[in-house]
This record gives C-alpha cells, structure tokens and sequence, in this order.
C-alpha cells in the first residue's frame, strides 16, 4: 500500500528575519538552513497590526483578519468597557480540518489560539486555553496516551511570567517547546497534516530582548539564542523523520524587535480633552470621547451610544469625531525622543477592509519608531506585565518549505501572509484552493 502524503507545519512565533540570517550564516541554526538551502523559502508579512491571534486564526480558516475578526487575544469592543477573551465560540469560519476541502484527511493541532474551547473532530487537538482548564485536549485521552511516551506538553498559561528569575523561567519556556515538538513527531503517522505553535522565541524575545543588545559577542548566552536553538532542533528532529512523503513547512506569523517603552495614549487623549478621568484616577466614560483599544491592536476607540453602557457619541457624529481624534493624535509628540509619536492614524477600513471590519478598533495608530508603541487597555495591560518587556512584535518574518511538494532552492521574494498557509496545504495535498480564499500556494511543485 503507498503511503500516505504527510505535512509537518512548524510555527517558531516571534522568529526575526535578521537573527535567522546571522545565525544561519554562522552555522548555529542548522535546521532553519536546511529549510531555506535546500527547500523553497521568502519573506513573510504580517496584516495589519502584527499580533497572533490575527495571523494564527489566518492560518487556521483561510480568510484575513478582516474577515474572521480576531484582531487580538480579546474583543475590541464591550459595551462594559472590559476586553472579553476570544475563544473558538466567537469563530465565523471553520477551522481547516472543518472545511469540506479537507474531507477525509486528518488534522493534529498542538497550541494555537482560536481552537479553544475544542470543538469535535476526526484528528487530534492540544488547544491554547487563555484559562486554568483540565479540558484542553481531543480526544480527551490525548494528553495521557502522549504522558505514557514520556511526552507532556503544557500550556502557556501555565508558564506565566510574574517576574521570577531567569533561570528558573527559561528552562520552563524552553522543555515546553521540545514536548510540543515531540508531540507533533508522535501524532504524525496517525494524521495527514500536524501543526505545531512553537512559543518560546516570542515568549524570550519580549522578556529578554536586552540580552541581544550587550552585543554580538555574547548573543549566544542570550535566552531568545537559546530558544531559536531549541526551536531549530525541533525542526531538525522534523526533517529527520520526515521521509520521502512528509513536506515540512515552518514560518512565523510575526517577527520581533527591540523595545524601549510603552507610551499610553490614553494620557494623550486627557491632555487632547478627549479623555476624562474620576477623581480616582479611573476613565470617566460619560464625558470620554475615545480611548485605546485593547493590548497588540493599536487601536483608539470612539465611545458610542449604541456600542458602549456610557457612549456619549452619536453615529451621525461619529466619522467627524473619529477625524477630530486623528488629528489630536497627530500632533502627539514622543517625550522620549522629542519625535512625532505616530506616522498615521487610519481608519479601520482603511487598514481591514472586510466582513469583520466592525470588531476592529476604529482607529489604528502606526508608531514612528517601533521601539516606543501604545500602550493598548490598561487592565489587561497590567495583568500581563506589559511594561516589563523590553522586545515587541514586528510585521516582517518568514516562511520555508522542504520536501516532495515544495520547489528546491527556490526563492521567493513576493512577500507572503499567514493566509498563504492553508492554500499552501491544500496544494501540497493535491486539493484545489477553496472558493473565497485570499491565499495562493507558496513554493509548491507544480
């Protein structure tokens, strides 16, 4: 009997284009070579604000984050004024291993946002809870059968950074991604197609960042060198396994940089008028105009009457208000630098044209200097410790493909999305790209 087509997809989140050349051009990261010196390989960019959640359900549905309308990890928009958890119940798509182009084939996933709570499914499913939760696996056994191999992977919720020492956080960061790899390596003769999210390059990068900065010379003591390093070898352990059936894909829905502040906006928009506040020090929403949106969106929100408990501004107001706000934050100047803030203010439509463009904030703020960006909701702001971090997403990162499917030292200079992926799986399967779908294959055989 043949055997059957197989895809491997490694996502290494966070993964900088220019860190994986330097390091791959020094002989350190040997997997992410191989990838990129004997497969198909390009730039990868992320839409819109770069975030996971709007490229990972990308990734996930097929459809932009205009379209599916996760544009963070939480609602833009709740008339209580308190962000709310996305979760798969929130979801207008469904997830590939849903969709009836993939019929009879099978899916693992292993810790990507958008697939809890888990719905039902033929395949195989570790999902990415946002919560505490014994229900984080399909089939409900999962999760045992995996422990008996000596493999168990945990969620990133588990692993939160509350400010506890390197050395007792980083190991912990690092031994998750191996068992998310080992994971994917056991499920991969019982399935068609396995995605693995890898986090710790993202999760070290925000953390650790400045460790980059005491300079070339001591990168390799660095915590975000040890993750690229672990997530390389995942990718080895991949290649290695994979055969003459097995494609490997890896990419990144973002890419990463350094960090120097968060800059809140909302004391902008006090100083603009726009904002008003208690005595206490909390937002007074019967007399607030705007106010930012939730954390990684950019966002500035109008306060409405019909959308907000407290909204203060009618629809028939509202482009005119939305035009006052920009240009307020226009003139924002960056005390740090004695700069401009912003480059831009769009509207929302501008930046998501699409079926899902009412969730997304109404206004999306492009910083000048991506070193010093908002600093988004307070609430959920100080729950994750924002101002700790010293490295912050980028748009630019990667994607590269080897095996049977994909195209041999071939490069592709067209920058490509995270909807690119799923399109991506259904030609290396021989399937047609859905109807509808915005993505095209990337590096495959024709």
């Amino acid at each position: 009997m043949t055997e059957r087509k197989r895809t491997i997809v490694i996502i290494t989140e966070g993964a900088a284009p220019a860190l994986l050349d330097r390091w791959c051009d020094q002989g350190l990261l040997p997997g992410y070579a191989r990838l990129r010196s004997e497969g198909a390989h390009g730039p990868l960019v992320a839409e819109g604000t770069p975030y996971e959640p709007p490229g990972l359900v990308s990734v996930l549905t097929g459809q932009r984050a205009a379209d599916h309308g996760y544009f963070s990890y939480w609602t833009c928009h709740d008339p209580e004024y308190s962000p709310q958890v996305l979760g798969s119940g929130d979801r207008r798509h469904p997830l590939l291993w849903q969709h009836e182009t993939f019929a009879g084939l099978r899916f693992a996933s292993i810790g990507l946002f958008g697939t809890h709570p888990i719905e039902p499914t033929d395949g195989s499913v570790i999902s990415y809870p946002m919560y505490a939760t014994l229900h984080a696996s399909h089939p409900r056994d999962l999760q045992r059968r995996l422990a008996k191999q000596g493999i168990r992977p945990v969620h990133d919720v588990s692993i939160f950074w509350t400010g506890q020492p390197r050395d007792e956080l980083l190991p912990r960061l690092l031994e998750a991604d191996r068992q998310r790899g080992r994971a994917a390596l056991a499920l991969l003769p019982e399935h068609d197609v396995v995605i693995v999210n890898l986090t710790s390059i993202d999760r070290t990068s925000h953390i650790y960042w400045q460790e980059l900065e005491h300079g070339p010379d001591r990168e390799q003591e660095s915590a975000v060198f040890a993750a690229y390093r672990t997530c390389d070898q995942v990718i080895q352990d991949a290649l290695a396994a994979a055969g003459d059936r097995v494609d490997v894909l890896a990419f990144s829905e973002i890419g990463f940089g350094p960090l120097r502040n968060y800059c809140s906006v909302n004391d902008d928009l006090e100083r603009a008028g726009l904002l008003a506040k208690t005595p206490d020090g909390r937002v007074d929403w019967a007399n607030t105009t705007a106010f930012e949106a939730v954390q990684g969106t950019h966002g500035i929100n109008i306060n409405l009457r019909d959308r907000y408990k407290a909204g203060r501004i009618a629809e028939h107001d509202y482009r005119r208000v939305r035009d006052e706000v920009r240009a307020a934050l226009l003139e924002t100047i960056n005390p740090r630098t004695g700069r401009p803030f912003l480059t831009g203010v769009l509207d929302r439509e501008e930046v998501y044209p699409g079926a899902a463009t009412a969730g997304a904030p109404d206004l999306v703020m492009e910083p000048a200097d991506w070193r010093y960006l908002p600093m988004g909701d307070p609430q959920w702001a100080a729950h994750v410790h924002r101002t700790w971090q010293s490295g912050w997403h980028r748009r630019e990162s990667f994607w590269a493909g080897l095996g049977p499917g994909f195209a041999a030292r071939h490069a592709d200079d067209r920058p490509a999305a995270p909807v690119d992926v799923p399109a991506t799986l259904a030609r290396l399967h021989g399937l047609p790209v859905p109807e509808g779908w915005p993505g095209r294959p990337l590096g495959t055989v024709d």
